[in-house]
């Protein structure tokens, strides 16, 4: 019984990690500032560095809102289709948003519980499927990019809203695939690097006890 409580709670503690790492992600903003010059997205729109930046700001504001407002960008038009489209990626954040929560709350009931039975294999557990779980994700990414982002959105959205024409929904000039991959590879970098310092307390935790 102590054994599937402990997977439970590793489990939970690294879905909260991975949740936590994604949230962190989609709304730091300089990691899009900083491709827009890399990613030379000015020329590719023949927007001003501003307007681009506004009209991001605007998504990422949208997208984290709690409120359900309608979808207008500043200064760039949308399709019927292409806002239906951000209403479900804003659904399918504010999810992610309710998993968090919960884990949050089972990891640290685990943690409480793990520190009282004085029991820390729970980090190592946590330790090797922060590492699994990625990795089993990243390897598809890896070998064939593009197909993985097409399956990525059809496993998310029953419909095709997320093909955008360029001509009626704009916004997809501002949102090139390259940035959507620089993304995951912090995502991947986060989580691995939170992999690397739990395993670190664990192997610190354990040592001392058997001083």
């Amino acid at each position: 019984m102590k054994k599937i409580i402990n997977i439970i709670f590793s489990l939970c503690f690294s879905i909260l990690i991975i949740t936590g790492v994604i949230k962190f992600t989609v709304g730091f903003k300089p990691l899009y500032y900083y491709d827009i010059d890399k990613l030379n997205i000015v020329e590719l729109t023949n927007m001003s560095k501003e307007d681009i930046k506004l009209n991001y700001d605007y998504l990422i504001e949208y997208i984290t809102s709690k409120k359900e407002n309608d979808f207008e960008m500043p200064t760039i038009t949308s399709s019927k289709e292409g806002k239906i489209h951000f209403e479900e990626v804003r659904e399918i954040y504010q999810n992610v948003n309710k998993i968090f929560n919960v884990c949050l709350i089972i990891s640290v009931l685990g943690i409480v519980y793990n520190i009282r039975n004085k029991n820390i294999r729970f980090l190592n557990l946590t330790s090797i499927l922060l590492i699994i779980m990625p990795v089993a994700l990243v390897i598809p990414i890896v070998i064939d990019f593009d197909s993985s982002f097409v399956v990525f959105h059809k496993l998310l959205f029953d419909n095709d809203y997320w093909i955008f024409d360029p001509i009626l929904d704009p916004v997809i000039k501002i949102l090139p695939a390259e940035f959507f991959m620089n993304s995951g590879l912090m995502i991947l970098g986060f989580i691995l690097a939170s992999s690397i310092i739990i395993q670190g307390i664990y192997r610190l935790l354990k040592r001392k006890r058997e001083q």
